[in-house]
C-alpha cells in the first residue's frame, strides 16, 4: 500500500510506493505529494507484484534480480558526485561557480511543496525545469537564470556519460528550455589618457606592473603568478601560464617582450624585493616581498588618486586589445597577443569591445559613391513656433480645408447632373 511520508527528516511528505514478496521488501519508488501522484504509486505497486509473480512462476531464482533493480540516482547525489569532479578538474573561481548554481538548485527544491533534494532525477522533467528557471528569472534576472541552465545542464551531459543508473533514455529537461534573452551592459574600455593619468598617480612598483599588464594584454592571475623562472633575458621572452582553457588544464604561452617590458623586468630584478620568487610582491608594509593574493584594492585607490572613472587590471587588458585593433593589427596577431585558443573567440572579443575599424573602412567606401559634383546639403532647421501661432495655422488649415470640400461636393453636384440629364436625353 502507497504511504504519504518522507525520505529523510525534515524533508517534505511525498507517496512511497513499496512492494512485498515472499517476506520481504521487493521494491521501492517514490512519487511526487499531489493526488496524481498517489495513483502512480499505487497503479505502480500492483504492476510491479504482477511481475514479481509472473516471474517467480517462471523462474524463481530472478525474482531477487527483478526485486534489487537499481532505483536511480537522486538530484542531491548527482550534484555532489559532479562538484566533487569539478573540485579536482577545474580552477577555483570556476568550481565556486559551479557550486553556488548547485547551492541556488537544492535550496529552491528544499523551498518548494512537492520538491525534494532526495527526488530522483528522472522525476525532475522539462515543466519543473521550467518553472526553476522562471523563478531564477524573476529573482536574480534573465542573466543569472541563463547562467544557472548553463551549469545544470553540463551536469547533466556528465551524469549521463559518467553516473551509474543515470537516466540515459531521458533528454536533458535544462536543455528543452529556452534562454531567456539577456541585458548586456557594455564593457567599460577606459580612455588611453585615463590609464595614463593612473600610471603617473603611481609609485615605481605599480608603475611596473602598469607597463606590463599594457604591453602584455594579460590577464591579472597572468602577471601575479609570474616568477623569475619565468622570465628568460636571454631569449627576451615571459612565459604566462593559466588555467583559462575548455578542460582547465595548465596552458603556457611564451610572449616576446618588447622594450619597454625588458627594461621593466630589468628594473625589478636589480630592485626585487625579499627572497621569494615572485617578479610582483607587495611593497606596503608589513606585507613586503609577500606575492600578491588578488590586488583587488591597488586599481580602486589609484583611480581614486588620478581621479578618473574606476576600472580594473582586465580593463587593460580591453584597452591593449583596443589599441591593437586601432592600429590595424590582423586579427590572427590579436588573437595571439591576447593568446586565444580560436580566431573565433577573439573576433567576439574585439565586437563586444567596439573595435570595428575594418567595418568602419567597409562603411566609408559606400560614403563615395554617386557623381563627383554631388553634394549633401539640408536647410537650416526653421525656427519652433509658438503655441499661439501653432493653434492658428492648425485652424486656419482646418477652415481651407472646410473651404475645399465645400468646393469639390459643389463640382462632384454639378457633375451628376450634367450626367443625369445626359442620360434622360
Amino acid at each position: 500500500m502507497a504511504t504519504f511520508t518522507s525520505k529523510k527528516k525534515g524533508s517534505p511528505k511525498r507517496w512511497k510506493g513499496q512492494v512485498w514478496f515472499q517476506g520481504k521488501m521487493a521494491a521501492v519508488k517514490w512519487f511526487g505529494s499531489n493526488k496524481a501522484d498517489e495513483r502512480n504509486a499505487i497503479a505502480w505497486e500492483v504492476t510491479t507484484r504482477k511481475e514479481l509473480e509472473e516471474a517467480a512462476a517462471a523462474a524463481p531464482e530472478e525474482v531477487t534480480l527483478l526485486a534489487s533493480k537499481p532505483q536511480g540516482v537522486t538530484v542531491l547525489e548527482w550534484g555532489t558526485a559532479y562538484l566533487e569532479e569539478c573540485q579536482r578538474r577545474n580552477t577555483l573561481a570556476t568550481f565556486k561557480e559551479k557550486r553556488d548554481g548547485f547551492r541556488r538548485f537544492i535550496r529552491y527544491l528544499e523551498q518548494t511543496k512537492g520538491l525534494s533534494p532526495d527526488d530522483s532525477v528522472e522525476s525532475f522533467d522539462r515543466k519543473k525545469a521550467r518553472k526553476y528557471l522562471a523563478w531564477q528569472h524573476d529573482q536574480r534576472g534573465p542573466n543569472c537564470s541563463n547562467k544557472d541552465r548553463k551549469v545544470l545542464t553540463t551536469a547533466w551531459k556528465w551524469g549521463a556519460a559518467y553516473l551509474d543508473h543515470f537516466p540515459l533514455d531521458m533528454p536533458d529537461p535544462f536543455l528543452a528550455c529556452q534562454r531567456y534573452a539577456e541585458i548586456r551592459v557594455p564593457r567599460y574600455i577606459p580612455p588611453e589618457e585615463d590609464f595614463w593619468k593612473v600610471y603617473e598617480a603611481a609609485p615605481e612598483r605599480e608603475k611596473a606592473m602598469l607597463t606590463c599588464f599594457l604591453n602584455l594584454a594579460a590577464r591579472k592571475g597572468e602577471l601575479l603568478k609570474l616568477t623569475w623562472q619565468d622570465v628568460d633575458f636571454e631569449r627576451g621572452t615571459v612565459v604566462l601560464t593559466t588555467r583559462k582553457t575548455r578542460t582547465g588544464t595548465v596552458k603556457r604561452d611564451e610572449m616576446p617582450m618588447n622594450e619597454e617590458v625588458r627594461a621593466t623586468m630589468l628594473w625589478l630584478w636589480q630592485y626585487r624585493q625579499g627572497k621569494g620568487n615572485h617578479v610582483f610582491t607587495c611593497p606596503v608594509e608589513p606585507y613586503i616581498g609577500r606575492p600578491y593574493k588578488t590586488a583587488a584594492h591597488v586599481m580602486k585607490r589609484l583611480c581614486a588618486k588620478a581621479k578618473v572613472k574606476p576600472f580594473g587590471f582586465h580593463a587593460i587588458r580591453h584597452l591593449a586589445a583596443t589599441i591593437l585593433a586601432q592600429e590595424g593589427k590582423s586579427l590572427f596577431a590579436i588573437q595571439h597577443a591576447l593568446r586565444h585558443e580560436k580566431q573565433t573567440t577573439t573576433d567576439r572579443y574585439l565586437h563586444s569591445l567596439g573595435a570595428f575599424s575594418e567595418v568602419s573602412d567597409a562603411l566609408s567606401a559606400l560614403a563615395s559613391r554617386g557623381p563627383a559634383n554631388r553634394h549633401i546639403l539640408f536647410p537650416a532647421p526653421s525656427s519652433p513656433l509658438s503655441k499661439k501661432e501653432a493653434f492658428a495655422d492648425k485652424k486656419e488649415e482646418k477652415q481651407g480645408g472646410e473651404a475645399k470640400a465645400v468646393v469639390v461636393r459643389r463640382k462632384q453636384g454639378r457633375t451628376s447632373e450634367k450626367l443625369i440629364a445626359t442620360g434622360t436625353e
